[in-house]
């Protein structure tokens, strides 16, 4: 029994000198001083460091781009959505339409009628159109080419210079001439008043014009202005006709030309010369007047060159009781060269003739 506890005494205080030397070696490697660190080292830190930051970065952006990614993703399946949801809401409103109510037999037979009405317009309409379009292929064919041009109703012009101002041509499809543009064509010349084209089937043209004629002349120098009632002046010619002269125009000189018209003064004078002429005539007197002064409308001259007088007319009114008085002076003071004056107060003192001296 002795020896056993021994023993085991023995090994227990083996045991503990082991583990107070265990405790000693970490103890001593504890208190030991750290090994500095080599210069170098730190270097290679701060190029670790700045690779990571570098890393981290290009991290980050992989991350904002798939974000950004994902985000397009997310948008692009929110349209998918939105238009799959449009397309089951228009199947559902088409289904919705489907399952509406049978129509009724009054229904179905007014939509019949209005279909074959639609169907009977659309027919006529066709139909018309193709008539329509065959006319006009059929008329601008050379069947209807231009053979005759003629002229009518010219006395002044001659029937060629009609044409030639027109401009048509043969062999030129009639249908395609612009009556419009024929008629300013030809009413260049001062004589034309008015222009009417007649197209005669198949192949004749015919230009009825109506012409003015002069009624009344100017005169320019030692040349006549030949103008008509409405003041177109006609012609320049030195050749005289026998037509009262009028004299005492506002219209200046170098407005004088063939096509012009007189000016708003002279025209609304000109209506007083065809008021005094008509009454003239309508008395036997028009042969008589050679010249009519219209340079003051308060008192309008005429010359009598045959009966060697001037008559102060005054204005128009009571024209025709002026010219029974002049008549009647006429034949009392047959032969005698002077004025007759109507232009007084007729009531009291009638005409009054003043013989020259």
């Amino acid at each position: 029994m002795n020896k056993s506890k021994e023993k085991s005494k023995k090994k227990n205080t083996k045991q503990k000198d082991l583990l107070d030397l265990d405790n000693e070696i970490i103890i001593g490697i504890k208190t030991l001083p750290e090994p500095e660190k080599p210069k170098k080292a730190k270097k290679t830190n701060k190029k670790a460091n700045s690779k990571a930051k570098a890393n981290k970065k290009t991290q980050n952006k992989i991350r904002q781009k798939k974000n950004t990614k994902k985000t397009k993703q997310d948008d692009e399946i929110e349209l998918k959505l939105g238009i799959e949801d449009e397309e089951v809401k228009r199947k559902n409103a088409k289904a919705k339409a489907k399952k509406k109510p049978k129509k009724t037999a009054k229904q179905l037979q007014a939509e019949k009628k209005k279909r074959r009405r639609i169907f009977r317009i659309v027919k006529w309409t066709t139909l018309i159109a193709l008539l329509i379009g065959g006319s006009i292929y059929f008329l601008l064919s050379p069947y209807f080419n231009i053979k005759h041009i003629t002229a009518s109703g010219n006395e002044k012009i001659t029937s060629d210079e009609i044409i030639s101002l027109s401009g048509i041509k043969l062999d030129e499809n009639m249908f395609k001439i612009s009556s419009k543009e024929v008629e300013q064509a030809v009413k260049t010349n001062a004589y034309i008043d008015s222009v009417t084209l007649k197209r005669k089937l198949p192949d004749s043209i015919e230009l009825q014009v109506v012409e003015r004629k002069p009624a009344y002349m100017l005169t320019i120098g030692n040349a006549y202005a030949y103008i008509n009632s409405q003041g177109y002046i006609l012609e320049i010619s030195k050749e005289s006709l026998e037509l009262q002269i009028i004299t005492g125009v506002a219209t200046p000189e170098e407005e004088i030309k063939a096509g012009n018209r007189l000016c708003t003064e002279d025209l609304e004078k000109l209506n007083s010369v065809i008021q005094i002429m008509d009454s003239a005539n309508s008395n036997e007197l028009g042969n008589l007047i050679t010249k009519i002064n219209i340079e003051n409308k308060q008192d309008y001259v005429l010359e009598l060159k045959s009966e060697k007088k001037n008559v102060h007319l005054g204005d128009t009114s009571d024209i025709g009781t002026k010219m029974l008085y002049i008549k009647t002076v006429l034949e009392n003071e047959k032969g005698k060269e002077g004025d007759i004056f109507v232009n007084t107060d007729l009531n009291n003192s009638g005409a009054i003739f003043r013989e020259k001296v």
